[in-house]
């Protein structure tokens, strides 16, 4: 240690040690007992020295090691699901989310469906998909946007009517 970083240690410790000497002191003469200051500050010196002492000969702390990487779950569909579950309950009772994440969801599944299952392209054959879709989810793809949420039982009616194709 060099010489500066010395007599700051001793500085350090003779005021904290003064410090703590003189309040224990003061502490005792409110609780009306007599103690001699000179032991107070000398009790307070030597706890002050002892904690430096001991805050010096600590290892300095080691360097946090990385996290370790865990890794993420496989995907089995069932974060997907539950996503779509939510998504589905908060249709039934918001308008705006309905619009918005829903019907382009439910109209998303029902043209893959259409597509991949039945060959049949609705920009192409109407009224063959019409008749395959039936009329709830053809109004759902085709008409105008609704006035009001479907019910949990409509939701339900159409998300069957999905996988029935």
């Amino acid at each position: 240690m060099t010489g500066r970083r010395v007599a700051r240690e001793v500085v350090v410790v003779l005021a904290v040690g003064v410090g703590a000497g003189g309040a224990v002191w003061l502490l005792f003469l409110l609780a009306s007992y007599r103690a001699r200051p000179d032991l107070c500050i000398a009790a307070g010196l030597a706890v002050a020295a002892t904690w430096r002492l001991v805050t010096a000969t600590l290892p300095p702390p080691r360097p946090a090691l990385p996290a370790p990487e865990v890794p993420s779950p496989p995907e089995d569909g069932f974060v997907e699901l539950t996503s779509l579950e939510q998504r589905l309950s908060w249709g039934s009772v918001d308008e705006d989310r309905f619009g918005q994440r829903v019907r382009p969801l439910l109209v998303d599944l029902a043209l893959e469906r259409l597509r991949s299952r039945h060959g049949v392209d609705p920009a192409t054959e109407p009224e063959h998909a019409r008749r395959i879709l039936g009329e709830s989810l053809w109004q759902l793809m085709t008409g105008p946007p609704a006035a009001r949420c479907p019910s949990r039982s409509e939701l339900s009616r159409l998300v069957d009517d999905l996988e029935r194709l």
